[in-house]
């Protein structure tokens, strides 16, 4: 649980390694390390819209279960 929150109040940044800095010197390299930080950017937003879409659903059900209860 404790890594659950560390990752929950560290947002986290898409930023290349260390091997792909050598690549920033062609062109191509460069366009390559862009383009696999902007596909890093989507896979954590698409992360993020998941956990959202998981909270809302187990709203949801908390929601239904209060008012069947009325």
């Amino acid at each position: 649980m404790s890594s659950y929150l560390n990752a929950k109040n560290n947002i986290a940044s898409a930023q290349p390694g260390a091997e792909m800095a050598r690549t920033t010197t062609t062109p191509m390299g460069d366009a390559a390390q862009q383009g696999a930080a902007h596909a890093m950017e989507f896979q954590l937003w698409v992360s993020q819209q998941a956990s959202s879409l998981a909270k809302l659903k187990i709203f949801n059900t908390m929601a239904k279960s209060i008012n069947d209860q009325q």
